[in-house]
């Protein structure tokens, strides 16, 4: 990852004074990390690390830490400030404001000192002294990063819930933080990454060409007539986070300069309260930015998992913060893998999750290969009854990749059982462009479902599929663009096991409203029953997850679907257990239209879908 501030890239930025809260009142009825609940203590200057500056002086970096009052939370939310001033003048003190504003609110925040130079005041703006002072602020803030986490323990911070932010050029500092996760130029604490969750800037702006995928995003609050950091520069690096994948939240200030008035900061640092809620205070899962100073799994390893020996069980897979393209695959432990993909990852940075049916062995275990560096998250959603599902050695029945791709509109015949439902999984790769893959009978209309979604050209996506196969055996599928397939069967439903009725739309909020984020969405099917449903996300506002859950139940423990852009489609097959009422919600982290199809019902019996299970999740040491 590309790690220094281009050169004459951006212009200096002023300072701009924090204004500090009065101490809230202790006991009220509060949400937590919304509203102010506590009082707050400060340690001041602490020393985080040494340094030297542009000319050659040792420099002692210091930081005050502000922490709630009588908060028993053992992991908090953790916010790391960086005060303005023109990389020459300002200190830690200007953060006093945002310390005793979230600390009062649940957080643990600290104020930084970074490295100054008075000379750059007078210095031109294209001059590498400016450069060289930028980056060595961009460093000391990485330090602090390093530091909360190497003092977590005792601070009782979440390593995991770490975000970064500041005023003008301590915005500058803390967007150059968000888009450098791993400088190697910064030593100190090794071990321990400078990598957070996202970046909050007031009056701020980087280099667009440092952003990559897998870098953390931001918040975003500028003034329209800003000229010291102009209000371009902010827009052209708001648009790379986009265009990279990344979380972003854009507010701009029409009749506003580069400090914003009084009156438009108060609406701004609401924004921000909720933003840091709801990406790093009650976020499901850790960010895949964060997590980066946990190791990952290395490219082509083997991981076990544990389940009841010899039973064949439903576990929902999850690849977080991959390195590079590439596949995940259950087998058995020592198997060969290639011959087939539960997982398919195009990017670097992404968080790709799928369904797939894993046999456990005598012993109780299973293996995950992962052909790309990533981490691996593993959840078991219940086990199929003794006799109700013939898990066979996969059986490759479609591989297009020896000849050309399938034209546009194609109906391939797939052959299997003759009057049977199989399990398979199926992949689409080397797309030439956006579509969907459908499976169907021979001879019907496609176009009501879809199994599988490409977004863009070149994409590879898997998924697993009921497939229910004629009388002679056969079944078709339909390719909406050019593209290549694969469909490996992984098992035969005996009959008395499954209903695999016709595909029943149950919802497509596409026909009334897009949900908002945050919602919970209701789906109706028959009462106490296990249902497999084909589920869509798309129009999607943000990248975010989709979960299915029972209504009312808190969100977050798992995901059926995790979409990494905004205006991606994704879609992926859930067993969906609909309580004595009939009924069953999805949750949406962000708001996205939803699309949900019953395939079918297991018979009563025919599988413990049990309370998921988290087999592994190798983000938590």
């Amino acid at each position: 990852m590309r790690s220094r501030l281009a050169r004459g890239s951006i212009a200096l930025a002023v300072v701009a004074a924090a204004v500090s809260l009065p101490a809230a009142r202790v006991g009220h009825a509060s949400t937590p990390y919304i509203d102010p609940t506590f009082n707050v203590d400060v340690q001041h200057d602490v020393v985080y690390g040494t340094a030297v500056n542009v000319v050659g002086d040792p420099v002692t970096l210091t930081l005050d830490v502000y922490t709630p009052r009588g908060d028993t939370s053992s992991a908090r939310p953790a916010f790391v400030f960086a005060h303005g001033g023109f990389f020459a003048f300002g200190d830690k003190s200007e953060g006093s404001g945002w310390g005793n504003r979230l600390a009062q609110r649940g957080y643990v925040v600290v104020s930084i000192n970074y490295r100054l130079s008075a000379s750059l005041v007078l210095a031109p703006v294209d001059t590498q002294v400016e450069i060289d002072e930028i980056n060595d602020a961009r460093e000391d803030m990485q330090t602090a990063v390093r530091w909360l986490r190497a003092n977590a323990a005792d601070l009782r911070v979440d390593s995991d819930r770490i975000a970064v932010g500041g005023t003008s050029a301590g915005a500058v500092t803390a967007l150059g933080v968000a888009v450098n996760n791993d400088d190697p130029a910064v030593t100190d604490y090794p071990g321990f990454s400078s990598a957070v969750c996202t970046a909050v800037s007031y009056s701020g702006a980087n280099d667009p060409v440092l952003v990559d995928p897998g870098d953390a995003g931001a918040i975003f609050h500028h003034g329209v007539l800003d000229t010291i950091v102009p209000y371009s520069m902010a827009v052209q690096t708001r648009d790379a986070m986009v265009a990279n994948g990344l979380d972003v939240q854009w507010f701009d200030y029409p009749d506003e300069g580069h400090g914003l008035s009084a009156d438009a900061q108060a609406v701004a640092n609401t924004r921000t309260i909720q933003w840091l809620h709801d990406r790093i205070a009650v976020a499901p899962y850790p960010c895949s930015a964060a997590v980066a100073h946990r190791p990952r799994v290395v490219a082509a390893s083997q991981t076990a998992i544990t389940g009841s020996a010899n039973r064949s069980a439903v576990v929902s897979l999850v690849a977080v913060g991959p390195d590079a393209p590439g596949f995940v695959q259950a087998l058995p432990c020592g198997g060969q893998p290639g011959g087939s993909s539960n997982l398919n990852v195009d990017a670097a940075g992404q968080t790709r999750n799928g369904l797939a049916v894993i046999p456990f062995a005598a012993d109780g275990r299973a293996c995950l290969f992962n052909q790309p560096r990533t981490h691996l998250l593993a959840d078991l959603q219940g086990y199929f009854a003794i006799g109700a599902f013939d898990d066979i050695a996969d059986q490759r029945i479609l591989d297009t990749r020896g000849g050309a791709r399938l034209p546009a509109g194609a109906l391939t015949q797939i052959h299997g059982r003759p009057g049977s439902t199989a399990i398979a999984s199926i992949t689409l790769t080397d797309s030439t462009a956006a579509g969907f893959v459908q499976v169907l009978p021979c001879g019907s209309a496609p176009g009501g479902s879809s199994n599988l979604n490409a977004d863009a050209a070149g994409q590879t996506r898997a998924g697993l599929v009921f497939i229910r196969f004629d009388d002679g055996g056969m079944a078709c599928v339909y390719n909406q663009t050019p593209m290549h397939l694969l469909v490996d069967v992984q098992g035969y439903m005996n009959a008395p096991s499954f209903d695999d009725i016709d595909d029943a739309r149950i919802l497509d909020t596409r026909l009334t409203a897009r949900p908002s984020a945050s919602s919970q969405t209701t789906i109706t099917g028959r009462p106490n029953t296990t249902a497999v449903v084909s589920l869509v996300a798309t129009n999607a506002a943000a990248p975010g997850f989709v979960q299915v859950l029972a209504c009312g139940a808190t969100p977050g423990g798992s995901s059926n679907l995790n979409i990494n852009a905004g205006g991606e489609t994704i879609a992926g097959l859930a067993f969906v257990h609909f309580d004595a009422n009939g009924r069953a919600c999805l949750f949406n982290q962000q708001s996205t239209d939803l699309v949900a199809d019953v395939q079918g019902y297991l018979a009563a019996g025919a599988f413990d879908d049990v309370t998921d299970i988290r087999l592994l999740d190798t983000r938590v040491r």
